[in-house]
C-alpha cells in the first residue's frame, strides 16, 4: 500500500493545463489585426468565409487549445496565419516531466507533415520524436516508415496525415508505442525517451485540394488552407523517478488550477529534489536509484554521528566497500574528520570517556611540537592493528615522553628545527659510562669512564690507552720502569718509549740478539784470581755446580787477590764472596763473621750416644758486585709503583739468588724484575755475541745472556771447550775418554785429544795392545797358526788369513779348497776338482770333501749342476759344463721357459738345447711364450694365459669348436670375432637398436616405429621397444592392450565398463568389448537382449522369450536360404499368374504380422513388402517391385508361411 512496498506514481494529467503562458505557436492569425479565412468543408452553409481578429479575447489564440470553449459556450480553437506552412507550437515547461502521449484535434485538415520533437534540456538541445506525413517518402526522405523494432527508433508514421477528415481529425503519438515489447521499463534509454522539459510540434506541410497555383492567390494557398487545432492534449506526469504518488506545484510554476499537473514531488523514500532526482541530507549511503516494484531503493541514512548535517554518495567507497556503503560525511563539526566523522582532526584526539556522538568528544593533542611529528599531531584514535593510541603524540625520532618534550637517552638539544627533535650525542660507547643518558640531555656533555675524558669520551687520561668498553674505558700504559724512557704510551695501540735493543708494548721484551744482565754479572772468578800462596786449580768433578770454567783448590792460609769486574753505573754496590762446599750433608751451621775455616757440627745417629764430629772444608770463592737496586729510578722511595716492585723482589728472593751458589735459572717475576734493573744500569740490551762455532744459535738466553752451546763447550759466549773435552769446532768439543787403565791423567791434549799413555799401551786413549797382541787391558799374543799375522784386538780373532784358510784361528780351508791346514798337521789347503779348479772358468762347485776311505773327493755342486764331480747340468738347467776335449765348455743356464714348466721334471726341457717340452699353464713353443688357442694373454706373465670366454651364439660359429665350446679370440686382447651386430670383448651383447643375440644372421634390427615409440633402442632378449601411451607391439605398431584404433592415425582407450566386461581389453580394430551374460553394446553398459533389469542388474527373461526367440531365429535362418533365389526372381517379370501369387503373399504377410510385435526387427521389411504389394495391384514396375520382393524376402522369415512363401517364388 502507498509507497512503502516498492515504486509509486502520481497520476498522469494533461501537462498544458494551467500552463497557457507557457504554451506559444510561431504563428496565430489576427494578431496584427483581421484576417480573412474560409472553410472548405462548409458546404452546408451559405456563409464560408469570416475574419479572424485575435487581438481580443475572441481570437483564436494558442491558449484555445486547452479549454474546449469560451465564455459563452461557444467552441474555441488555434488557428495560424491562413498560407503559412512551416509553423510550430511549443510548450515550455518549469521542469521534467514524464511525456507519456499527444492527442491534436484539429479543425480543418490534418497536416500533410509535421514531426515532434522534444527537449531535456530547458530547449537547450532538440531531438525528434517522430515524423508523421502523407508521403513520408517524399516529404522526409531516408527516414523508415513504422512500425520500427524498438520504441526509440526515429519512424515515419502515415496514419495520421491523410487528407480525410476534413475536420475532427486527430494525430495520437504515444511514446511507448503498445506494439513493440519493453524489456526493462526502467531502462536508461526508456527513461531518456519519456523526459522532457520542452515540447515541439513543427507543421512543415498544408494538405490542398490542388488549386493553389491556379486560383486568385498565386503562389500562395490564400484564405482556404491554414492550420486549426481544437484541442491540444499532452499527456504526463510529474518526474519522481518511481518515489512520490503525489505532486506540489513547484517554485516559480504558474498558479494552480483544477486538473493541473504539478511539478515538486512530494517524496518518499527518504529522497528529496523537484524529482526525488537524489537522497535527503544524511541519506546518501546507498546510490540513489528510482524506485522499482518491490524495490523501493529507499535512501540510507549516513552515519556521521551527529557532527555532520549532510552527507554524499562516493561511488569508489562504495566498491571498496563491497557494495555495502558509501556515504561519506560533509563538513564534520566538533573537530571530527573522517568519511563517517569517526576520527578527530589533526591535533584532536578521541577522548574514550566521551560518546562518540558528544560534541566534546574529540580533545586537543597536548603534544610539544618541538619533539613532536608534524608540529603536535597526536593519535586522532585507538587502533590497536595499526598501533595507534587515541591522544598519543608521535615523537620524532629522537624525543619521547607522553608530550615528546624530552630527549631520548643518547641524544640532547630539543628543538623544533631538528628534523629528529634531539641532536646524537657523539659519545664514545667504550669510554662512556653504561647506562641510559650517555650524555646530558641539554648540553650534550657525556659522562666519561674513570680513565676516560674529552666532551664525547673519546680520549683516554695520560699514562692510559687503548679505549674499549671495559669497565674504565682505558687501560694502564704499565710501561716497564726501566724498559721504557716514561710511562706515556700511545693511546691507540699502548706502544710505550722502549730503550735501545728492549720491544714489546711495554718494553718487557729484549730483541733478538741481545739479553738482559743478570744482578751478578759483574763477578770476579776466583780460579781466575792471582793466587797469593801456590795452590792447586786441581778439577775433579765432572757435574759442574760453579760459575766460570771450573774452581780452584786454595791450601789453608792461602789468598787471592781479585781484579774488581767493571760497573756498568758509578753508584753503591754490595760486595759479595759467593763459595760452595765439595760436601753436601745434612748439617747444622754455625758461622762466625767471615772466619779463615769452617768448624761443622753433624749428628751421626747409631747405636752408640750421640757424638760430635768437627771437619776442615775449603771453600771456593766468588767475588761479585751487586749493585744497590733501591738507589735506581722506578724503586726509590717516593717513585710510582717502587714499593710494589720492592715487595715483588723480596717475595721472589731475587737478591738473595744473586747471592748464593748455585745460580738457577730466576723466576718469571723476578727476570722481568731483573730486565728492568739491567735497562737501567746498562741504558738498553745488550749484545749476545755468540760464538759461531760453539753456539747452536745466535739468540742467548733472556737473562743472563748465556749463549746455546754446543755439546761440551762452556762460557757465556760459548767460545772454549769445558775441562776433559777437546777439538773447539763447529761440532762442539769432544770428550777426552782417557783409558783409566791406560793413561796416566784423564786429561787429554785440547787441540788433538791424546792422553798420556802407559808403557806397553798406545792408541790416542790409551786403551789399545801393541800389534800382534789383543786383550787389553791384559794384552796377549794372537794364536793364528802361521797364516796371519794380525788378531782382532778385543776378540782375538785372525784377521786376513793366507792359504786359503778361514776361520777365528785360520784353522780350516776356503771353499773351493779341502785339506788340514792346523799348524803341525804336515798338511795344506788344495783346490778342489769339481771338475776343474777355483778360478778355472770350469768350477761347478761351492765346496768338496775327501773320502776317509777311499780319498775321492766328493762335490758340493753350485745351483743348475749335478753329478759327483758337477759335469753335467740339472733338471732345469742346459748346456755343456765338461764336453770331453773341450776346454771351459758352456756353463749351464736356466732353461727360458717363462716359469712355465716344472722344474724339478727332468724331461720340461732339452737339457742340450734348452727347447721346452713340457709347457704348462696353457702355453707352447720353444719357451712357451705363446698361449695355446682358445687362450689369450701375456705367457710371460705367472699363469697369464686366460681361456677365450667367447659367447658362443653371438660369435661367428666357425671360430668356435660346438663339441667343446672353445671359440678362438685374438691372443693377445682375447677380443672375440663377432657375428654381424653383435659387440662386446666376449660377443654377449648386441649393438645399440638390436637384439635377439644367437640369431641366424646375428642380432637382428629393432625396428621400432619411429613416431609411436618413446626411444629406438629396444628390450636385446625380448625385442620390445619403448612404446608410448596407447601404442603396443613389439615394434609399438599396434594398439596398446586396453586400446583401440587404426594406429596409424589414432590409438583410443577401451571405455569398457568393469560391471559389464569380461575384461578391459576390447576389439583392437573396433573396440568393441567382451560381454558377461545378459550384458550388451559396444561398451557393455546395457542389458542385452533376453534379459530385463537395468544395468549393471540385468536378469534372464523367462523361458517364453527364449522359446520365441528360438523360433525367431529358426525363422531367419529359413529366409537366408530364400536370398539365393532373389538375383534370379529380380530378372524375371511377372506372368498372368501373377495375381495368385500376390494374394498368397498377402496371406503369408498378413499371418508374419500377427505373430511379430511392433518391436520386431522383421516389422520394417514386412512393412516394405506391403508397399511393394500395392505397386503390383496398380500394375506398375512390376518388375522392380517383385526385385523389391526378393530383396526383403533376404532378411525376414515367418512360421506357417513357408509353403506359400516357397510357391510365390516359384
Amino acid at each position: 500500500p502507498g509507497c512503502s512496498g516498492g515504486s509509486c506514481y502520481p497520476p498522469t494529467g494533461n501537462l498544458v493545463v494551467g500552463r497557457s503562458q507557457s504554451l506559444h505557436a510561431s504563428s496565430t492569425c489576427g494578431l496584427k489585426g483581421p484576417e480573412p479565412y474560409c472553410i472548405v468543408s462548409h458546404l452546408q452553409d451559405s456563409e464560408k468565409c469570416f475574419f479572424c481578429d485575435s487581438r481580443g479575447q475572441g481570437g483564436h489564440r494558442i491558449k484555445n487549445v486547452i479549454s474546449l470553449s469560451g465564455p459563452d459556450g461557444q467552441r474555441t480553437w488555434w488557428q495560424a496565419e491562413s498560407g503559412v506552412e512551416n509553423v510550430s507550437i511549443q510548450l515550455d515547461l518549469e521542469g521534467e516531466f514524464y511525456f507519456t502521449h499527444l492527442i491534436m484535434t484539429f479543425k480543418t485538415f490534418r497536416p500533410a507533415g509535421l514531426l515532434i520533437e522534444r527537449s531535456a534540456d530547458g530547449g537547450q538541445s532538440w531531438r525528434v520524436y517522430r515524423y508523421f506525413a502523407h508521403n513520408c517518402s517524399g516529404l522526409f526522405p531516408g527516414v523508415p516508415l513504422t512500425p520500427g523494432r524498438k520504441v526509440s527508433d526515429l519512424v515515419c508514421d502515415q496514419r495520421y496525415s491523410n487528407i480525410e477528415p476534413s475536420s475532427q481529425g486527430e494525430v495520437i503519438f504515444k511514446v511507448l508505442d503498445p506494439a513493440i515489447p519493453v524489456e526493462d521499463p526502467y531502462s536508461p534509454e526508456i527513461q531518456e525517451l519519456l523526459r522532457v522539459t520542452n515540447l515541439r510540434v513543427n507543421f512543415s506541410k498544408l494538405h490542398t485540394l490542388g488549386d493553389g497555383p491556379l486560383g486568385v492567390w498565386g503562389h500562395h494557398h490564400g484564405p482556404h488552407y491554414y492550420y486549426a487545432l481544437y484541442e491540444l492534449v499532452v499527456r504526463g506526469s510529474c518526474l519522481c523517478h518511481g518515489h512520490a504518488s503525489e505532486c506540489a506545484p513547484a517554485p516559480g510554476a504558474p498558479p494552480s488550477v483544477d486538473g493541473m499537473v504539478h511539478g515538486l514531488c512530494v517524496c518518499q523514500h527518504r529522497t528529496a529534489g523537484l524529482h526525488c532526482e537524489r537522497c535527503q541530507d544524511l541519506h546518501h549511503d546507498q546510490p540513489w536509484g528510482p524506485a522499482e516494484p518491490g524495490n523501493p531503493h529507499t535512501c540510507q541514512e549516513c552515519e556521521c554521528h551527529q557532527h555532520a548535517r549532510s552527507c554524499h554518495f562516493d561511488m569508489a567507497v562504495f566498491v571498496a566497500s563491497g557494495n555495502v556503503s558509501g556515504g561519506v560525511c560533509d563538513a564534520c563539526q566538533h573537530h571530527t574528520a573522517g568519511r563517517h566523522c569517526e576520527i578527530c582532526r589533526p591535533f584532536y584526539y578521541r577522548d574514550p570517556r566521551e560518546d562518540p556522538r558528544s560534541p566534546y568528544t574529540c580533545k586537543p593533542c597536548d603534544c610539544d611540537p618541538s619533539g613532536t611529528l608534524n608540529g603536535g599531531l597526536c593519535d586522532t584514535h585507538t587502533d590497536e592493528v595499526r598501533g595507534l593510541l587515541s591522544g598519543q603524540c608521535r615523537c620524532k625520532a629522537h624525543v619521547w615522553g607522553p608530550r615528546c618534550d624530552t630527549c631520548r637517552p643518547g641524544y640532547y638539544g630539543l628543538s623544533p628545527a631538528l628534523p629528529e627533535g634531539c641532536l646524537s650525542c657523539r659519545c664514545d660507547p667504550r669510554g662512556t659510562v653504561p647506562g641510559d643518558t650517555p650524555c646530558d640531555s641539554i648540553s650534550g656533555d657525556c659522562y666519561c669512564k674513570r680513565f676516560v675524558t674529552g666532551q664525547n669520551c673519546d680520549q683516554c687520561l695520560p699514562e692510559f690507552w687503548g679505549l674499549s668498553s671495559d669497565f674504565t674505558g682505558c687501560r694502564p700504559c704499565d710501561c716497564d720502569f726501566g724498559g721504557a724512557y716514561s710511562n706515556r704510551c700511545s693511546s691507540g695501540e699502548g706502544l710505550c718509549p722502549c730503550r735501545p735493543h728492549l720491544q714489546g708494548r711495554d718494553c718487557l721484551e729484549v730483541q733478538s740478539g741481545y739479553f738482559c744482565a743478570a744482578l751478578d754479572q759483574a763477578v770476579a772468578e776466583a780460579e781466575l784470581g792471582q793466587r797469593l800462596k801456590p795452590s792447586d786449580p786441581r778439577l775433579q768433578r765432572k757435574t759442574s755446580s760453579w760459575t766460570g770454567p771450573g774452581f780452584s783448590r786454595v791450601e789453608d792460609r792461602a789468598g787471592l787477590m781479585f781484579q774488581a769486574p767493571p760497573v756498568p753505573r758509578a753508584m753503591e754496590y754490595d760486595i759479595v764472596l759467593r763459595y760452595e762446599a765439595q760436601v753436601s750433608l745434612p748439617v747444622f751451621l754455625s758461622f762466625s763473621e767471615r772466619p779463615p775455616r769452617l768448624n761443622l757440627e753433624y749428628q751421626i745417629l747409631g747405636h752408640s750416644p750421640q757424638t760430635c764430629l768437627s771437619l776442615m772444608i775449603p771453600l771456593s770463592p766468588q767475588l761479585v758486585l751487586l749493585p744497590q737496586v733501591e738507589e735506581l729510578p722506578g724503586l726509590r722511595r717516593g717513585d710510582p709503583g717502587a714499593s710494589g716492585h720492592l715487595r715483588e723482589l723480596s717475595r721472589g728472593q731475587c737478591l738473595e739468588a744473586a747471592r748464593t751458589l748455585p745460580l738457577g735459572p730466576p723466576s718469571e717475576s723476578c727476570a722481568r724484575l731483573i730486565c728492568s734493573i739491567s735497562a737501567l744500569l746498562y741504558g738498553g740490551g745488550l749484545a749476545c755475541e755468540c760464538d759461531p762455532q760453539g753456539s747452536l744459535s745466535s739468540e742467548c738466553a733472556r737473562v743472563g745472556g748465556q749463549c746455546p752451546c754446543r755439546p761440551h763447550v762452556i762460557g757465556q759466549r760459548c767460545d772454549r771447550c769445558e775441562p776433559r773435552t777437546y777439538g773447539f769446532g763447529p761440532a762442539g768439543c769432544s770428550e777426552c775418554r782417557c783409558s783409566p787403565e791406560g793413561s796416566t791423567s784423564l786429561a787429554c791434549d785440547p787441540l788433538s785429544g791424546q792422553c798420556p799413555c802407559q808403557p806397553g799401551v798406545t792408541g790416542r786413549r790409551c786403551d789399545q795392545c801393541l800389534p800382534g797382541q789383543w786383550g787389553f787391558p791384559r794384552c796377549q799374543p794372537c794364536e793364528c797358526n802361521g797364516h796371519a799375522e794380525q788378531c782382532h784386538p778385543h776378540t782375538g780373532v785372525c784377521q786376513a788369513c793366507g792359504d786359503a784358510t778361514t776361520g777365528r784361528h785360520c784353522e780350516r780351508c776356503q771353499d773351493g779348497y779341502y785339506g788340514d791346514p792346523v799348524l803341525g798337521s804336515g798338511q795344506q789347503c788344495r783346490p778342489c776338482p769339481c771338475p776343474g779348479f777355483l778360478g778355472s772358468g770350469n768350477y761347478h762347485g761351492t765346496s768338496c770333501q775327501a773320502d776317509g776311505g777311499s780319498e775321492r773327493i766328493l762335490c758340493l755342486c753350485a745351483p743348475g749342476y749335478a753329478g759327483p764331480r758337477c759335469d753335467r747340468c740339472s733338471a732345469g738347467y742346459f748346456g755343456h759344463p765338461w764336453p770331453e776335449g773341450v776346454v771351459g765348455g758352456l756353463p749351464c743356464r736356466p732353461c727360458q721357459c717363462n716359469n712355465n714348466i716344472d722344474p724339478s721334471d727332468p724331461m720340461a726341457c732339452d737339457p742340450h738345447s734348452g727347447h721346452c717340452q713340457r709347457c704348462l699353464h696353457h702355453t707352447y713353443g720353444p719357451h712357451c711364450s705363446h698361449c695355446q688357442p682358445g687362450y689369450y694373454g701375456n705367457a710371460l706373465w705367472p699363469r697369464g694365459c686366460r681361456r677365450c670366454s667367447c659367447d658362443l651364439q653371438g660369435t661367428v660359429p666357425a671360430r668356435c669348436l660346438p663339441e667343446s665350446g672353445i671359440c678362438f679370440c685374438d691372443r693377445l686382447s682375447g677380443h672375440c670375432p663377432c657375428r654381424p651386430h653383435v659387440l662386446g670383448q666376449l660377443c654377449d651383447r648386441c649393438a645399440p637398436q638390436f637384439w635377439n643375440l644367437g640369431g641366424p644372421r646375428g642380432c637382428e634390427h629393432c625396428a621400432c616405429h619411429t613416431q609411436h615409440s618413446v626411444q629406438l633402442t629396444c628390450h636385446p632378449v625380448t625385442g620390445q621397444c619403448p612404446c608410448r601411451e596407447g601404442f603396443g607391439g613389439r615394434t609399438c605398431s599396434q594398439c596398446q592392450e586396453g586400446y583401440w584404433g587404426d594406429p596409424e592415425k589414432e590409438c583410443k582407450a577401451c571405455a569398457c565398463d568393469p560391471q559389464g566386461s569380461v575384461s578391459l581389453r576390447c576389439h583392437s580394430r573396433t573396440g568393441a568389448c567382451s560381454c558377461l551374460n545378459g550384458i550388451s553394446g559396444p561398451q557393455c553398459k546395457a542389458c542385452a537382449r533376453g534379459s530385463q533389469g537395468s544395468f549393471p542388474h540385468c536378469r534372464p527373461c523367462p523361458t517364453c522369450f527364449s522359446q520365441w526367440d528360438g523360433q525367431l531365429d529358426a525363422l531367419q535362418q529359413w529366409l537366408a536360404t530364400l536370398a539365393q533365389g532373389r538375383d534370379a526372381l529380380s530378372e524375371v517379370a511377372p506372368d498372368r499368374g501373377s495375381g495368385r501369387r500376390l494374394l498368397a503373399l498377402e496371406a503369408a504377410m498378413g499371418q508374419v504380422q500377427g505373430v511379430l510385435v511392433s518391436t520386431h526387427p522383421l516389422v520394417g521389411p514386412l512393412q516394405q513388402l506391403m508397399q511393394h504389394r500395392d505397386i503390383l495391384r496398380q500394375g506398375q514396375g512390376a518388375p522392380g517391385a517383385w526385385r523389391g520382393v526378393g530383396r526383403i524376402l533376404g532378411f525376414g522369415r515367418s512360421w506357417g508361411i513357408r509353403d506359400q512363401a516357397l510357391e510365390v517364388i516359384s
